[in-house]
């Protein structure tokens, strides 16, 4: 489904804490979860994620039809507070320390007040636990429908939908180093079009709050212009077997990937003099025929 004629609209709806999320280190007993994304019946990605005490891996392969597609890899250590991402093909990895939400706020740039001038838009999350329950090993997942319908009056830049969010989910205590109290729904939208300085007056409606969690299963429905679309989380492995404890490290044959100019990592080469050295020389020579083309 496109975007409307009046402009790309990016619609994020979170589900955030009532509160600030607090730092925490966890101590998951071994679990492996392995589930594969789709959309529209089409193979997306596979996903593994892999728990033990304090730390966890997350390994995303990108299914694409006609290529091999790709593998991201992240290792978590919520004890050192630090986070890796790791290429295989070419052995480096980026290294970003582990903020909470606290230290995050204080670093944040102060955002500028946006007036909402634009045309009302009406968002209602109805999240409903059916009292359905399934045990995994240790764990017990709860079922939760979700609906989240948007009515956008016209003339508005966001489009009117309907989506539809039928799941199964366990609680992972400490996941991705931080707890979250209490549930809230939080909307943040932002576009382009031929209308960039208007923006829509978001009203929020919250008809059922249950939790959800980590999702093993889940089948999504989003209706919108007159077009349904399907998106599915399929549990492929759940095992509570024992990990080694080397998944969890960052391997030594790894190196720093290359720092790119203003930021960034080139995940292709490896973080050294000659690799620097040439980056720049490339950045400044092509800058520098860029200039000299538009004087001409």
């Amino acid at each position: 489904m496109g975007p409307s004629a009046l402009g790309l609209l990016s619609l994020l709806i979170l589900s955030a804490s009532a509160s600030v999320p607090q730092f925490a280190v966890p101590d998951f007993p071994d679990l492996t979860i392995k589930t594969r994304r789709s959309i529209d019946d089409r193979r997306q990605s596979k996903e593994m994620l892999y728990l033990k005490g304090p730390r966890q891996r997350s390994v995303v392969e990108i299914e694409l039809p006609h290529s091999n597609g790709s593998k991201h890899i992240t290792i978590t250590q919520c004890d050192l507070r630090r986070r890796y991402s790791l290429d295989e093909n070419f052995k480096t990895y980026a290294s970003f320390p582990i903020l909470d939400w606290q230290e995050r706020l204080k670093q944040a740039q102060p955002a500028r007040p946006v007036e909402m001038s634009g045309k009302e838009v009406v968002i209602t999350v109805e999240a409903i636990d059916t009292g359905d329950r399934r045990n995994f090993g240790k764990y017990q997942a709860r079922r939760v429908k979700t609906t989240t319908e948007i009515k956008a009056d016209p003339g508005a830049a966001t489009q009117s939908s309907v989506t539809e969010v039928d799941g199964w989910y366990i609680d992972l205590p400490g996941f991705g180093c931080q707890e979250q109290r209490g549930l809230g729904i939080g909307v943040t939208a932002s576009w382009v079009g031929d209308k960039p300085r208007k923006r829509d007056r978001i009203v929020v409606k919250q008809t059922g709050k249950a939790p959800r969690g980590y999702p093993l299963e889940e089948v999504s429905r989003k209706t919108e212009a007159g077009q349904t679309g399907v998106s599915r989380i399929e549990l492929l492995e759940f095992s509570e077997a024992p990990i080694e404890d080397s998944l969890f490290e960052l391997p030594e044959s790894y190196r720093p990937a290359l720092h790119a100019p203003f930021g960034g990592r080139d995940m292709t080469k490896p973080d050294t003099l000659g690799n620097r050295l040439q980056t720049y020389w490339n950045y400044y020579s092509a800058s520098a025929r860029r200039w000299f083309h538009s004087l001409g």
